[in-house]
């Protein structure tokens, strides 16, 4: 009895010192992120109860967009490379992975080290590059996922978490792959 104890708690200290990276499931959900990588052009903006164009009250000189790539941010093995453009700057920074579930194509990031080119532009064009830059730093959570038009879209940012009935659904991008 005393030996299945002692074999019992030496294999659960075992698999606690294993880092995340060799638990099966994230290592197999974080190393097949094929379908997050690519360019992504945003389409909509969710603001609780209601979807907004990316800038409301402006005409779009081009579209703003992300690209993720398959490179990682030096010394992580974790965090992918993005850039892009915005409403009047180029954007670059990370994407730090902390889950995905691969059957729901759901899971946790966030953004790090986010910056941009210094470029000055029309006001409201500058009032939508900073609502975009301040919805991209809080994101939380993502889902990519293919609508009955064909498209594959992608949501970045804070989603509605708890289930109490409100007109809040969360706080997000919507993009669409290039």
């Amino acid at each position: 009895m005393k030996i299945r104890l002692l074999f019992l708690l030496i294999m659960i200290g075992a698999s606690a010192c294993h880092p995340i990276e060799n638990d099966a499931t994230a290592k197999g959900s974080i190393s097949n992120l094929d379908s997050l990588k690519g360019t992504w052009t945003l389409k909509y903006v969710f603001l609780g109860d209601v979807i907004d164009q990316p800038c409301s009250s402006s005409k779009m000189p081009h579209d703003i967009t992300l690209n993720i790539t398959s490179q990682l941010v030096e010394n992580t093995s974790d965090t992918y490379i993005i850039n892009g453009q915005s409403a009047v700057n180029s954007i670059f920074g990370g994407l730090k992975i902390l889950s995905f579930d691969e059957n729901t194509q759901t899971g946790k990031a966030t953004v790090t080290q986010l910056g941009s080119t210094k470029m000055a532009g029309p006001e409201d064009l500058m009032n939508c590059e900073l609502r975009y830059f301040t919805l991209l730093n809080a994101t939380k959570d993502f889902k990519i996922f293919k609508d009955t038009d064909g498209k594959t879209y992608l949501h970045l940012g804070d989603f509605k978490t708890d289930n109490q009935p409100s007109r809040n659904g969360g706080m997000y991008l919507i993009y669409t792959k290039n």
